[in-house]
């Protein structure tokens, strides 16, 4: 189990180095690999405060390209980081979750119907 939590930090560390190079997909990827990981530990303090990190910085990667999958990971990362307590991740998850309430909505795909009665993006 401990094993997991090491694993599940070096992917987090991992994922938030590709970020901040870019490489958006990478550290999706590295943040993804960490979830499987963490999800596998009986809840716990460190657990849940690494869960919260990553879903907080998925949401931080994700927000321009989904916005819908990013509002999904910061509504779990704030609950995680709610419910352990940690200052400096709690502190994180209310910034961000103000910042995304006072964000606009995104716009809407309208989909609508061709010439021959087919949908169409």
């Amino acid at each position: 189990m401990r094993e997991l939590l090491y694993n599940a930090a070096r992917h987090y560390k991992r994922g938030k180095a590709l970020l901040e190079r870019g490489d958006v997909r990478g550290a999706h990827k590295a943040f993804e690999e960490a979830l499987l990981d963490l999800h596998a530990v009986k809840p716990q303090r460190m657990r849940d405060v690494l869960l919260a990190q990553v879903y907080l910085s998925r949401y931080q990667a994700g927000r321009e390209v989904d916005p819908r999958g990013a509002r999904a990971d910061l509504q779990l990362g704030y609950s995680y980081a709610r419910t352990t307590r940690e200052p400096t991740v709690r502190q994180l998850a209310e910034t961000l979750w103000r910042s995304e309430r006072d964000r606009p909505p995104a716009p809407r795909t309208v989909v609508g119907r061709g010439p021959r009665g087919k949908r169409t993006s």
